[in-house]
């Protein structure tokens, strides 16, 4: 039987010739003493339930710290990292861009060079062009003139050659017969 406070406040007692019925009282108080031990176990066994409770909610509420601290410490390291990844993108950014800029001022100039190198060899190859032009128009004029007609058409007339042949003959004799010698017929007949 459970007993509220109300209850025993209003329980009544039989009254008998010296008082109230000592049986009654004793195991009334029995039952108090029973009940009120019962509602002390529970009592120490809901204290325990509850510091279990607290303990598991304090544990809880320790691991939950420590998970919001380290996603803390991994979303500060995140933007560490994210802000250094864009600073190193930065610098990889600016020195691929000061790299293209050589390489596109070494092409531009290479290709300036070039061009200069086209236009000397467009004005050299015009040079000798017009030089070889010159030489070929010599050569053909050379060919076109006239003498060469009068050296092709020229008949080599032999008889003034064998003239000065005997002449020198003559000459040669005369000046070994010089002692009174005379000349032959054949000698003579050539003269």
């Amino acid at each position: 039987m459970k007993y509220s406070p109300e209850e025993i406040k209003l329980k009544q007692f039989n009254v008998v010739h010296k008082g109230l019925n000592e049986n009654e009282v004793r195991s009334y108080l029995e039952e108090l003493s029973n009940e009120l031990e019962t509602l002390r176990r529970e009592k120490k066994m809901l204290e325990q339930l509850i510091a279990d409770k607290d303990e598991n909610i304090n544990r809880f509420k320790s691991v939950e710290n420590t998970i919001s601290e380290s996603i803390l410490v991994a979303q500060r390291a995140g933007d560490e990292i994210k802000a250094a990844a864009g600073m190193q993108a930065d610098v990889i950014i600016k020195d691929a861009k000061s790299h293209a800029d050589v390489i596109v001022n070494d092409a531009m100039q290479k290709a300036r060079e070039i061009a200069y190198q086209t236009e000397d060899m467009k004005r050299q190859s015009k040079i000798f062009r017009s030089r070889f032009q010159l030489l070929v128009q010599a050569q053909l004029d050379l060919l076109k003139n006239e003498d060469w007609d009068y050296l092709l058409n020229y008949d080599l007339d032999t008889r003034p050659l064998e003239a000065e042949q005997v002449q020198h003959n003559e000459t040669v004799n005369y000046n070994g017969n010089q002692g009174g010698g005379s000349l032959t017929e054949n000698e003579s007949s050539k003269n």
